[in-house]
């Protein structure tokens, strides 16, 4: 007789205030992998046929993710439904891990929210037995660690703990207890994670404490207080995954040429300078300076600085405060968020030289989710143009 079974991924995205994560809370990472890979293993293990999953947020995203089940040879299939209490009675809430599906306590707000997340990553540690790891090895303080480390001699551990791979150790560095922190991280001298969570591509700087916390790039998820705190100081937090977001070496480059070429023209237009703080595309934040009159390339020249230091493109979308909002759709807006800035953008040839510009995003949402090469080129093509652009 064939096995199935039925699920809902519950929509928690209303909650979700404090990471803004783009993804349902189905696709967030527990351990090594994301939540509903753990049912679908689960599945495998109790040899299920056919899973069925009835979701309202972002089915698409869910199929895309499950590729109908091949990976697991299982019958996958993703229905969407208006709201969660149109799913059927006897489907199964993906709140938790298959062996312990549940909540402490009832998920009513984001700080709640975030705390289950937390408490599921620690769960799964504390769980984490030789048959459940795939590629990574115990190491001698009684933890995990995965392939392609690099730790220096002097650091220390306290079970359990696990590292995804590819990360390197500082001197001093003390790792646990209760510390998941994904591949491609590094932890610097005399840093220290415990119970906490480190994303992929997450450096955390020299001295840094991480206690009941989770980093992602230059984004501190503070369980204990119920907040985010973007960093703009890439010492401390930030993001190091994202290199094809970075600016190539030509694009620095060019940016001294034109910082030391526009400074004497900057120094005689005494421009009247304010400050802003933006979004990096890292989950991070960059604070920058900006003219209010005259031409683009005056009135962005302190933005060059950030290229030459790696936290801006020479050509992107325009930068976007901590508090933008769009009438927008609501996934745009947050893909806006999380790509990497520019000096100039394609929105400057259609005369939007803010993102609080009502047609703005529009142009926007083309440069950074269309065929970028395209727009790229675009921008390149006028960039003298653009350069000498006067804007009001």
């Amino acid at each position: 007789m064939k096995k199935i079974w039925i699920l809902y991924a519950p929509d928690w995205s209303k909650l979700d205030e404090i990471w803004q994560n783009p993804n349902p809370f189905s696709l967030w990472p527990v351990g090594n992998q994301s939540l509903i890979d753990h049912w679908m293993d689960a599945a495998v293990e109790q040899c299920i046929d056919e899973v069925i999953i009835y979701t309202a947020y972002h089915p698409s995203a869910l199929r895309d993710h499950l590729k109908d089940g091949v990976y697991w040879s299982i019958e996958v299939t993703v229905f969407s439904i208006q709201s969660d209490e149109k799913a059927p009675l006897e489907a199964i809430p993906i709140i938790g891990l298959p062996k312990s599906n549940s909540a402490e306590t009832p998920i009513d707000s984001s700080h709640m929210l975030l705390l289950h997340w937390m408490d599921l990553n620690r769960f799964w540690l504390n769980q984490l037995r030789d048959h459940n790891v795939r590629i990574e090895i115990k190491h001698p303080s009684g933890g995990w660690i995965g392939p392609k480390m690099r730790i220096h001699p002097s650091a220390t551990f306290e079970k359990p703990f696990w590292i995804q791979g590819r990360c390197e150790i500082g001197p001093k560095a003390h790792i646990g207890p209760n510390a998941c922190i994904g591949e491609n991280s590094i932890i610097d001298e005399n840093a220290s994670v415990q119970r906490s969570i480190v994303l992929p591509g997450t450096l955390v700087g020299k001295n840094v404490s991480l206690d009941h916390v989770a980093a992602d790039g230059g984004l501190l998820l503070d369980a204990k207080h119920g907040c985010r705190v973007p960093f703009t100081d890439a010492f401390i937090l930030c993001g190091i995954g994202k290199n094809l977001d970075r600016p190539s070496l030509f694009e620095r480059v060019s940016a001294i040429f034109l910082f030391l070429m526009i400074a004497p023209i900057v120094v005689l237009c005494r421009i009247d300078w304010s400050q802003i703080v933006v979004h990096d595309g890292a989950g991070g934040a960059i604070e920058l300076k900006t003219g209010n009159k005259g031409l683009l390339i005056t009135r962005r020249w302190h933005w060059l600085k950030e290229v030459i230091k790696g936290r801006m493109r020479l050509i992107g979308i325009l930068p976007r405060s901590l508090d933008w909002s769009a009438e927008a759709d609501e996934e745009v807006a947050t893909r806006l968020k999380n790509t990497r800035p520019g000096v100039f953008s394609l929105s400057d040839l259609h005369d939007c030289h803010c993102c609080e510009e009502s047609d703005e995003w529009i142009h926007a949402s083309y440069q950074a989710l269309g065929p970028d090469e395209e727009a790229t080129k675009l921008v390149k093509n006028n960039l003298l143009k653009l350069a000498l652009k006067r804007a009001s």
